[in-house]
């Protein structure tokens, strides 16, 4: 074999390694390049979860909350997919385990202490009551935050993901459905 044919052959193979990720890459770079805001004002941007039902997540965010798939690729051990709604990237990572039911939670799995994704709805009491005739659960109903600036509630994922929806009550003008 001579020495340009090798040199090819190694280029392919890093291709071939390097392809699958572009639209991984390129997601990842849209996130990052997001203008920063103020901790105290919830934006769009990114979070990852991990799950051992790759699928049945992946579907469940783009049917019960919008979300419309990226790209998906296997990522060695397990897949990983990419996410997007109004702005928002989530990144969905196959996890190599079984969740553990706990007896104190609803429906036996327990959820996350603290959100793991907040979404920005224009009417938190409508997509509570959307989701929940979806089968969805009800973490925490509707909610006016103490200081008036958010309405809130807390649903669960098809897993143990708690996800927080807020609702811009002081200044409708906080809410972008592109995400923006």
């Amino acid at each position: 074999m001579k020495a340009g044919q090798s040199n090819f052959s190694k280029w392919r193979q890093c291709l071939r390694r390097v392809l699958p990720a572009i639209p991984l890459l390129l997601a990842g770079l849209v996130a990052l390049s997001a203008p920063v805001h103020a901790a105290s004002e919830p934006r769009s941007g990114t979070a990852s979860i991990r799950t051992p039902d790759f699928d049945e997540t992946v579907a469940w965010y783009e049917g019960k909350l919008g979300f419309r798939l990226l790209g998906s690729r296997n990522a060695g051990p397990g897949r990983r997919a990419v996410l997007e709604r109004s702005g928002f990237l989530l990144e969905i990572n196959e996890a190599d385990h079984i969740l553990q039911p706990d007896s104190d939670t609803t429906a036996g799995i327990a959820a996350t202490k603290v959100p793991v994704v907040t979404l920005l709805v224009s009417d938190v009491d409508r997509e509570v009551a959307r989701l929940g005739k979806a089968g969805v659960d009800i973490l925490q109903p509707p909610q006016d935050e103490l200081d008036g600036t958010y309405r809130t509630a807390q649903i669960r994922d098809n897993g143990r993901h708690r996800i927080e929806l807020r609702e811009p009550l002081d200044d409708p003008a906080r809410f972008h459905p592109q995400g923006r």
